[in-house]
């Protein structure tokens, strides 16, 4: 409220013009507390956006003084690539596995670690958050010893239940399901600690309503502690869908896209373009050009799973 020592009459306003100002005043106030924020947003968001866009358009390494431009030539030579196609198929191969995947089996084990009946939650809960701590680099080092191919540790344990031996990362058919695994394990400790502070966010008193009227615990968690769990469940797949356009370090570290280009992912493939064969304006078009797949299927989700 505004302060009331300032009536309309003292001030010689007019009533309506009164309360104009004073929201104005508020307003303003809230925009200085919100300024330095988006002071950062612009300088470390907007700016460099617009700056690749601008980049997306010459020609030329990251040192070179002048660099020369050719408008959209750097877009419909991505057209013409045979690898960018595949990038972008291992991408949306990736994507579309890795996200249903970690959520449902993190919705899973979080209602598992929230039931009552198990005890020592907090350690089941730092235990898959463990992983989201680690490096990726170190991460990676480690699976490419439980991967490994006759003496990993996985391929022991797959020899025993009478599995081929399969070469996780060397094989074409194989790589891509391998960084999946090791990409699951490290990020569905995030997924699990959203779902379970969610959870804890439901009254009891509709659970305890459910089953008076006669519901089972699977009633129970489908039609009431889901449903009210679903902005949680729309951020998370939202989130996870960024994060798995946008997987590089793993396969960098361990495969390097390989092999014949398996694990290839479109940012792994816009450091190349960018670091390796020096034509950054090659990876400003695909940086744009990631942008704009990530933000329609982004939007799509929200429409989709949050209409309820």
């Amino acid at each position: 409220m505004a302060n009331t020592s300032a009536t309309p009459q003292r001030s010689g306003l007019t009533e309506t013009a009164f309360w104009k100002r004073a929201a104005v005043r508020r307003n303003l106030s809230a925009y200085a507390f919100i300024l330095p924020f988006m002071a950062l947003f612009v300088i470390f968001n907007i700016g460099p956006f617009f700056w690749a866009l601008w980049l997306s358009l010459l020609r030329g390494d990251l040192v070179d003084q002048v660099k020369p431009f050719v408008g959209l030539q750097n877009y419909l030579s991505l057209t013409t690539d045979d690898i960018t196609l595949k990038v972008f198929l291992n991408s949306l191969q990736y994507t579309v596995s890795v996200v249903p995947i970690a959520v449902i089996t993190a919705l899973a084990l979080a209602f598992l670690i929230g039931n009552k009946l198990v005890r020592f939650k907090d350690f089941y809960r730092a235990v898959v958050f463990f992983p989201l701590l680690a490096s990726a680099a170190a991460t990676a080092q480690i699976w490419s010893y439980i991967l490994a191919p006759r003496y990993g540790v996985l391929t022991y344990l797959t020899g025993l239940l009478g599995i081929p031996e399969i070469y996780w990362l060397s094989d074409p058919d194989w790589a891509l399901y391998g960084i999946l695994l090791i990409e699951w394990w490290r990020g569905i400790g995030f997924h699990i600690i959203l779902f379970l502070a969610a959870m804890l966010g439901v009254p009891e008193e509709l659970h305890e309503a459910a089953r008076i009227d006669g519901a089972n615990a699977w009633q129970v968690a489908t039609r009431v502690t889901i449903p009210l769990m679903r902005p949680v469940i729309l951020f998370s797949v939202v989130m996870g869908t960024i994060w798995a356009f946008q997987l590089f370090d793993t396969v960098f570290v361990l495969t390097n896209g390989g092999p014949v280009h398996a694990t290839a992912t479109m940012v792994w493939y816009i450091y190349n373009h960018a670091f390796r064969y020096g034509q950054v304006g090659m990876a400003a078009a695909m940086g744009v050009v990631l942008l704009l797949i990530i933000m329609p299927i982004s939007y799509v989700q929200m429409r989709v799973l949050g209409e309820r």
